[in-house]
């Protein structure tokens, strides 16, 4: 069935619904960050300069601790089980140390200093061939951006030279607070049931895949109303039992949040502007990545403007929500399930996702890729033009001798608004003798219940089945969408 309408009321009114839910979760993510509520009573009460770990080994299991406002330098905290740490709503966790003793050298300004190499780890983007080495610079709280040599120095970068232990600027240090990353992590251990609220965690050498707060190898780590900024790598890793509610996570080198376990938690963040370095996002970069997790939640989180997919858990994801998000602007996919199995994505606002240039039938809000058993529904899309809407793809993914199928999906009770033409359905990417070859129409996948709208003048409609690019009727010869409807203004 196709619903003509006159005029552009029908869009201006779906793009008004998803901004009024869009509002709604940036509303409630509003509280994301750090706020003034006190310590308990019963902390122990650590001032800056005095050294955490003292403290944390002396009181022993399930202590609690205040950490006062100010700067904690360059302290890296090795929790006890059951302990617990609460911020005052100024409290800093600050990885760097500060540089002076600057001079003038053949142009530029240089300074002597310790420089342990540390390892590159990550793959980079072409432009930004050294993002995955952590040593990072910052003049006023502003970061530098590193190049290889002196000759490739301008303003607002920055040039180490290991073997005489020295850093280079052009821009004048004098009078300005000059800070190098120092300590690898702010939090990290092995112990269970650590919580940590209400403070900053900043500008640690965190490398790609770890944390300034590092709860992978942890377990029920609870990260609340926390700041992550900054980092070199990931503002947080999480492993089994992690919860991170309520945290604002943005401008760290790599990615947002990343790990990996079961019975994981991310309720309520605002995710944004993360890989600031320039990792490559098809190995690992922009606002969450979760692998290799069964029992994983996304709710109610903000998540926008990353240098990356909005949403990704990837690689045996089993048993997955996400719900109620707000995703928008990131440079890949709003929502990409990669190489799993059993989720759930239901009523989420996506707009303006992919803006990058990776084209095909990529540049999508919401893909499923070489996954199944997954339930897409009442999400409310808004689509540039030239990218698609929901995507299921197929290239017959193997991995430790496991073939992945895209089949049992269901897409219904979408609201999806183009900019351009539409663009959705399911595509396969294998030869002939493949055994997924086949898969997206005989694999049990189903759109129906689902409405598009687009404007006249940017037909015809782009709907794929397999390998077989149709229009509007044809994908309903096809027996999908017999309820669904596509709406023309």
């Amino acid at each position: 069935m196709t619903t003509w309408n006159a005029g552009t009321s029908v869009r201006g009114m779906s793009i008004a619904v998803a901004a009024a839910l869009g509002s709604l979760i940036v509303a409630e993510a509003a509280s994301a960050g750090v706020n003034g509520s006190p310590c308990p009573r019963n902390a122990i009460a650590i001032e800056p300069g005095t050294l955490i770990q003292v403290a944390v080994d002396r009181a022993g299991d399930g202590a609690a601790f205040c950490l006062r406002n100010g700067v904690h330098r360059s302290q890296a905290v090795r929790p006890r089980p059951g302990q617990r740490f609460y911020g005052e709503g100024r409290t800093i966790l600050n990885g760097s140390r500060l540089l002076t003793g600057f001079t003038r050298e053949e142009g530029y300004w240089a300074v002597s200093s310790h420089l342990p190499r540390r390892p590159a780890h990550g793959v980079c983007l072409p432009g930004a061939p050294l993002c995955n080495q952590p040593d990072a610079l910052f003049i006023d709280d502003r970061p530098l951006s590193r190049v290889p040599s002196k000759g490739a120095l301008t303003s607002g970068t920055f040039y180490i030279d290991y073997g005489a232990g020295k850093i280079y600027i052009l821009d004048d240090p004098t009078n300005r607070k000059v800070e190098l990353t120092q300590a690898s992590f702010a939090f990290e251990s092995k112990a269970a049931d650590v919580s940590i609220s209400n403070v900053t965690v900043e500008k640690f050498a965190s490398s790609a895949q770890a944390g300034a707060i590092h709860a992978r190898e942890g377990a029920r780590w609870t990260m609340e109303n926390c700041e992550a900024r900054l980092n070199s790598g990931a503002g947080i890793s999480v492993g089994t039992g992690s919860h991170v509610r309520n945290c604002d996570i943005h401008h760290n080198g790599q990615i947002g949040i990343e790990g990996s376990g079961n019975d994981i938690r991310i309720e309520g963040n605002r995710i944004w502007s993360n890989n600031m370095h320039g990792f490559d996002p098809g190995w690992e970069a922009g606002g969450i990545k979760i692998a290799e997790s069964d029992g994983v939640t996304f709710r109610g989180n903000h998540v926008h403007g990353n240098n990356g997919p909005g949403l990704w858990c990837d690689g045996d994801c089993r048993n997955v929500v996400y719900e109620g998000n707000l995703v928008e602007n990131n440079l890949w996919n709003g929502i990409f399930h990669e190489i799993s199995f059993k989720a759930v994505i239901r009523n989420n606002v996506l707009r303006h996702n992919d803006r990058g240039t990776r084209g095909w039938f990529w540049s999508a809000e919401i893909v499923l890729a070489a996954s199944q058993d997954v339930e897409v529904s009442g999400n409310t899309l808004v689509i540039a033009a030239g990218r698609c809407g929901i995507m299921l793809i197929d290239q017959g993914r193997n991995d430790n001798g496991r073939k992945y199928k895209t089949r049992n999906n269901t897409i219904h009770a979408n609201d999806m608004t183009f900019e351009g033409a539409v663009c959705a359905g399911g595509v396969s990417d294998t030869r002939p003798d493949d055994e997924n070859f086949a898969i997206i129409a005989n694999g049990n996948n189903l759109f129906d219940s689902n409405t598009y709208r687009a404007g006249r003048a940017s037909q015809p409609a782009r709907f794929i089945w397999g390998r077989d690019l149709t229009g509007w009727e044809g994908f309903r010869r096809k027996g999908l969408e017999q309820r669904g409807r596509l709406v023309l203004f």
